[in-house]
């Protein structure tokens, strides 16, 4: 292939988006290192103790740095696109948050702009967790969405317990805010990346470290300005711009998952992350009943009362959720035609045994006559016949079960080997009588083996396969019954049994 073809075939590749384009690591690894540098510089210019307007004009460059890092990320394409845009407009906000900051040095940090810019930087994070854990845990459930509003609502009535302003207990309320949301997303990152049984990967543990370095951040600020220090500490800051400088490399250690790996059915998340929204419900319980004496600020109660309806909507969604599951777990292990238990069911009973039981296996004898004569469908109406025929016979405490094609089993708890034999003697002749299809009369012989869990040894897989030979003797004599019981083991100067199978 001539250079020039080689060039046509790169140019059409990236054109039809087959092959997405570089993100450029060189301009990349530029902008982490600018990142790292405007914090170590700012972190020097604290420890001189000079912060002044230099920190202030330096504070959004890890942000900008960052927030190009994902930008620049979304133009590379791929399954994580959307996630990485996400982040990038969360830090793109706390770019404008901090110029507004430095350009208006008069003014206090925590305004109603900023406050207002903050929260939207929030919401931006949370989504970009969401479409993290989503992209590469198809485990991620949905629901987690609304656990999001319920937990933003949450922290928002804890925010507005203070008035925003220069006031102490203002700051306090933003500050709490801040800790809450990033120890939601620790949590909602730390679970979501668990699930399925799989490990956190590299992207999840910087996302984990920058979130706790910023939620210590809010905490350190919120305990000092509870004994009331006003000023931001220049520390703070720095510990703070561990949040961009980190997630800047996130996208260096993401490995988004194959396409292949995209169609997984979804489960419903763990209890323990229910556990977000349960605690901000019963925190907003506490708040609107505090809020009855009038001493809350009426924008909190209000968003309490909200976080506690979203609460009650996220409950029923999670009803639905196990109503779902319990649903999907019965189909799994019901028969579709005859609404039987089916293999599957039965070993799970039979792992479940506590006390000696018996085990009969049935084997229509003439049925695929039947199938190749009158049809398919009325061998199935057949199979539902011979079905309500042997429940007729059983107890509620013996398990019918359909192990597929025309063979049934059935297990009895406590039953003796004798007592199974003469319960499989009635089922015979209820199932060898005459049915009718129509105008049609059918009549199906059968074969049935027995065995018992006395048997040495003998667990679900023993005892299927000796009722399975016990049911093969039965039918090579032409129906009828036979057990499966072995003789003792022969002393030298005995002469073996010739058989292992006893009839009935």
């Amino acid at each position: 292939m001539t250079v020039h073809a080689r060039k046509m075939l790169d140019m059409s590749r990236d054109g039809g988006g087959r092959m997405p384009k570089s993100p450029g690591p060189r301009v990349d690894q530029a902008l982490r290192v600018t990142a790292v540098a405007s914090l170590l510089l700012i972190a020097l210019l604290v420890v001189a103790g000079a912060p002044g307007p230099a920190t202030a004009v330096l504070v959004p460059i890890p942000y900008a740095a960052c927030a190009a890092v994902f930008f620049r990320r979304v133009r590379c394409g791929g399954v994580q696109q959307a996630t990485w845009a996400a982040a990038g407009a969360a830090m793109a906000t706390a770019v404008a948050g901090a110029g507004w900051a430095a350009l208006s040095p008069g003014e206090p940090i925590h305004t109603s702009t900023s406050d207002a810019l903050a929260v939207v930087g929030f919401v931006l994070l949370y989504l970009f967790v969401g479409l993290l854990l989503r992209s590469d845990r198809p485990v991620f459930n949905s629901g987690v969405w609304f656990d999001g509003i319920v937990a933003g609502l949450g922290i928002a009535s804890f925010a507005c317990l203070g008035a925003p302003g220069r006031d102490s207990n203002g700051r306090i309320g933003v500050h709490l805010a801040g800790v809450l949301v990033y120890l939601v997303l620790i949590l909602l990152v730390v679970i979501g990346g668990s699930l399925g049984g799989r490990r956190l990967n590299r992207t999840h543990v910087l996302v984990v470290a920058a979130f706790g370095a910023a939620s210590i951040a809010d905490g350190l600020a919120m305990l000092g300005h509870a004994g009331g220090t006003l000023a931001e500490p220049g520390s703070l800051v720095v510990l703070s711009l561990a949040l961009p400088v980190l997630l800047a490399f996130a996208p260096v250690a993401a490995t988004p998952r194959r396409r292949s790996d995209a169609a997984t059915t979804p489960t419903i998340v763990g209890w323990a992350t229910l556990a977000v929204p349960a605690f901000f419900a019963v925190s907003s319980v506490l708040l609107l009943a505090i809020g009855q004496s009038g001493r809350l600020p009426a924008l909190s109660t209000t968003l309490a009362a909200a976080c506690v309806l979203a609460a009650l909507g996220r409950a029923s969604l999670t009803f639905r959720e196990l109503r779902d599951l319990r649903d999907v777990h019965l189909q799994a292990r019901t028969d579709d035609l005859t609404g039987l238990p089916n293999r599957r069911a039965l070993y799970e009973h039979l792992d479940a045994l506590a006390t000696p039981a018996t085990l009969l296996l049935l084997d229509l004898d003439g049925f695929k006559e039947v199938n190749d004569s009158i049809g398919h469908a009325a061998g199935d109406q057949v199979l539902a016949q011979t079905a309500d025929r042997i429940k007729v016979v059983l107890t509620p405490q013996q398990v019918l079960a359909r192990l597929g094609g025309d063979e049934f089993a059935i297990l009895l708890p406590g039953a003796t080997l004798a007592e199974a034999a003469d319960l499989a003697w009635r089922i015979h002749v209820a199932v060898t009588c005459p049915s009718h299809l129509g105008d049609k009369q059918i009549r199906l012989g059968v074969s049935i083996g027995v065995s018992g869990t006395h048997l040495a040894d003998a667990g679900s897989g023993e005892l299927l396969r000796t009722a399975d030979i016990a049911m093969y003797v039965a039918k090579r004599r032409g129906g009828g019954v036979a057990a499966y019981e072995p003789r003792p083991e022969p002393t030298p100067e005995q002469v073996a049994p010739p058989s292992e199978l006893s009839p009935i």
